[in-house]
């Protein structure tokens, strides 16, 4: 569930590296060559997710059918009827449970919940397990785990309507000690009345985590038609000509809020849009106009908005309208860190000031874009089957390691020497 956010690296102007930057005119020096930090880069390949020792430029470990929970201190593996509960950090198999579902739904540092997949259905049977233990819970509707509370007391559920022919879908709570379901509460804290709960036309993009808050953000692009519990409870649209938004979900108060985007947001293709929190700030890119936001995480609202350099075309990949000059096919990044916001899709890679999101460089990468993540001083950009180690402040190549069948960065961390 969360994958995924924050992290960022700057400039680089030299065409003697793999990068060729484009917004400067300084060649940097490439800074004195110096040995790896060492650290952990969890990284999507066609085989699973891998675990590679950044110190030694290797992958250690790759777990086919795997899910990490959102602070990445536990892996759930669900293959050949056992859900597996490894350390992340050094591959310990922490339990062992046989199970007959199908399917990983949502996990947390001490559950994982369990189900069929999506598909019409008017009752759902979700297996909830941790703690070397397990029960069966059998509900009414089409239901699909998203989270978990910090506590493991409430479960939260897509709830989708109407439930044996789903075009659109709610977020509910599921009270874990007491076996109640129930709507969020406003951020206000007060219940939502009854036929006023929030129905999501759209299409989930990307969610991320913030562990110090313990808020879920979720960007959605969506269609005209979608109301906020905000405008069913006004009776009209107070937000016409939005396409997308960011759903917060506090995990440990139980409330939600919807921060609308505007326009062009949500009008391009979804797989063109990428969120990055960084402490107090949220941001969205939009790869096929160039648009970027930020916004506040304590306030919720847009403090500010640029325009950056277009990546991707505004065509879906699928279509023949396409074009291929806007950028190449693929999903856009982004992560924040250090101050700086840096963004990627097709092969090229941006960096923007945190603050004022002013352009600052922009590089080429030798491959397609497959991730980004920042880790105490460096940024770590996807690209083929290449990670390459990047220093923030030049933009400067520091080294590289290959993970075949790279898909995706999802987390790095620092780790003891």
């Amino acid at each position: 569930m969360a994958p995924y956010t924050r992290r960022q690296a700057l400039l680089l102007c030299g065409a003697a590296a793999v990068l060729s930057a484009c917004a400067a005119d300084e060649r940097p020096q490439p800074p004195p060559t110096t040995a790896p930090l060492p650290g952990r880069l969890f990284a999507d390949t066609a085989a699973g997710l891998a675990v590679a020792d950044l110190a030694g430029g290797t992958v250690r470990a790759t777990y086919p059918g795997t899910v990490a929970e959102p602070r990445w201190a536990r892996l759930y593996q669900l293959r050949d009827g056992q859900l597996r509960t490894y350390q992340a950090g050094n591959g310990t198999l922490i339990d062992e449970l046989p199970t007959s579902a199908l399917q990983i739904k949502a996990v947390s540092a001490g559950l994982a919940a369990l189900g069929p997949p999506p598909g019409p259905r008017t009752r759902t049977t979700i297996t909830v397990a941790g703690a070397g233990r397990q029960r069966t819970l059998h509900l009414d509707g089409n239901l699909e785990p998203e989270a978990f509370s910090t506590d493991g007391s409430a479960m939260y559920v897509l709830d989708r309507l109407p439930p044996q022919a789903p075009d659109r879908y709610r977020v509910r709570v599921y009270d874990l000690d007491n076996g109640t379901m129930g709507a969020l509460l406003t951020r206000d804290k007060r219940q939502i009345p009854p036929g006023r709960e929030e129905e999501m036309h759209g299409q989930s993009r990307q969610a991320v985590l913030d562990p110090g808050q313990n808020i879920l953000y979720t960007l959605y692009t969506h269609q005209d038609a979608h109301l906020h519990t905000r405008d069913l409870a006004a009776g009209k649209d107070l937000s016409p000509g939005v396409h997308a938004f960011v759903h917060v979900l506090h995990l440990d108060q139980r409330w939600a809020y919807c921060l609308d985007l505007p326009a062009p947001f949500g009008l391009g293709p979804p797989e063109a849009h990428a969120l990055a929190v960084d402490g107090t700030r949220l941001y969205v890119f939009d790869a096929s106009t160039g648009r970027v936001v930020s916004a506040s995480t304590q306030d919720l609202t847009i403090t500010r908005s640029g325009l950056l350099a277009k990546l991707l075309s505004p065509a879906p990949a699928s279509s023949p309208l396409r074009n291929p000059d806007a950028g190449g096919p693929g999903e856009a990044f982004a992560v924040a860190g250090g101050g700086r916001l840096f963004m990627a899709a097709g092969n090229r890679l941006l960096a923007a000031d945190g603050a004022t999101l002013a352009p600052q460089a922009a590089w080429d990468l030798p491959g397609q874009t497959r991730g980004l993540a920042y880790l105490e001083g460096e940024l770590l950009a996807g690209a083929g089957e290449q990670v390459l180690r990047l220093e923030p402040g030049t933009g400067a190549r520091l080294g590289a390691m290959t993970i075949p069948g790279l898909r995706a960065l999802r987390h790095a961390e620092r780790t003891a020497g």
